[in-house]
């Protein structure tokens, strides 16, 4: 099936219609966000081990006996 894409006007070649519609790959890929998924604070911030550390040492401070879940299994 030769279909016109809707944004470049370029034809492409495809078995069906594809779910994205008339929209060659080339375009769709263009529209594909690859952010952040929990922001970029989390990105750039301090690591998972390192927010551990610091809560378990806050609950320390406040007399709690936290524990990694890791550490019941």
């Amino acid at each position: 099936m030769d279909i016109v894409c809707k944004s470049c006007e370029k034809n492409f070649i495809a078995d069906e219609m594809p779910r994205r519609g008339a929209v060659c790959f080339s375009c769709h890929i263009k529209t594909v966000n690859l952010g952040f998924t929990y922001g970029k604070e989390d990105f750039h911030g301090p690591t998972v081990r390192e927010r551990q550390r610091k809560q378990v040492a806050d609950a320390a401070i406040h007399g709690i006996n936290a524990e990694p879940v890791m550490n019941w299994i």
